[in-house]
């Protein structure tokens, strides 16, 4: 690891770079990854498709609790312990549908950085076919990171609603919730580079995960300023979007109608688009871990170290 770390030092110029010109590098990155997003929107297809299956999904589940309610109820049932039998059912049934979400947000995650990364590093604009033809080429990985990701990610929500919770105990809702954020920081680290190992470099999980992390080691500063920044944008434009809005539902119905058609629609598109740019920027801190340089899509729209 220290000879790999070496090299692309090298790469790099051979000195270290300090923090606020990472933290200069990992803004670039954003705006590459909003300049890509705008130059090629369809990238915002696969996000949308993504939330579409994910809310598929969760009404299937609530679909399912029902039904299981319906099949199972009883009317000579009373008391307050009548349907505890099914508290394991209803968990079972939102456990796989949460890992079925998990593995679809993978899978769609995946087709956008594997069709940014084509543009990035080619400059070519692939189709939109190439991005889950990418992703279907992986679809075994994706499984299991899907269920992975999924299981650790709700472990943490679990952790997190202890913290929240009045019935714990004061002491269990501090440990719960020091757990919680650091087990949370830990996952993030480790996995931040998985999905691009997976669908790129069609590398196993387990080897993923390792690599991720060395990966992250080298660009750390400009991953979290990335994902900052990206973060900042968006709620500067969710406010902007309210801030239009608001004076516009105060003005009578039909402006109350306008206003929420112009939250409702803005808070979408924004949602969508920022979620893009943060897949796409995602391929850009890849590119550049793995290289030491920005990828060549920067140098199009005018971006440089």
């Amino acid at each position: 690891m220290e000879a790999s770390t070496d090299a692309w030092m090298v790469r790099r110029g051979g000195k270290r770079i300090g923090l606020f010109e990472r933290i200069s590098r990992g803004w670039k990155m954003t705006k590459l990854g909003i300049a890509v997003v705008r130059a090629d929107p369809e990238l915002m297809v696969y996000t949308f498709l993504s939330a579409v299956f994910s809310l598929v999904a969760i009404g299937a589940a609530v679909s399912s609790s029902v039904g299981l309610d319906v099949l199972a109820s009883d009317p000579e049932c009373v008391g307050e312990n009548c349907g505890s039998e099914l508290v394991l059912a209803h968990a079972a049934i939102w456990f796989v549908f949460y890992l079925l979400v998990s593995v679809i947000t993978v899978f769609w995650n995946a087709a956008i950085i594997a069709s940014a990364y084509e543009r990035l590093s080619s400059g070519t604009n692939p189709s939109f076919s190439y991005g889950i033809g990418q992703a279907i080429k992986c679809l075994p990985q994706i499984l299991v990171w899907g269920v992975i990701a999924g299981t650790v990610g709700l472990f943490i929500k679990i952790l997190e609603g202890l913290a929240h919770s009045e019935d714990a105990p004061p002491p269990l809702r501090i440990i719960a919730g020091l757990a919680s954020f650091i087990i949370g920081i830990a996952w993030w680290i480790v996995t931040f580079f998985v999905i691009p190992m997976i669908v790129l470099e069609r590398s196993g999980v387990l080897d993923g995960m390792g690599k991720s992390t060395e990966l992250f080691k080298r660009t750390w500063g400009e991953d979290v300023a990335s994902h900052v920044s990206t973060g900042l944008l968006m709620i500067l434009c969710i406010l902007l979007l309210f801030g239009i809005s608001t004076p516009l539902m105060m003005a009578g119905d039909v402006g109350l109608i306008l206003g929420l058609i112009i939250l409702a629609v803005g808070l979408l598109l924004t949602v969508l688009f920022f979620s893009t740019v943060e897949a796409v920027s995602r391929a850009s801190l890849f590119y550049y871990a793995k290289t030491g340089q920005m990828p060549p899509m920067a140098a199009k729209v005018g971006i440089s170290f």
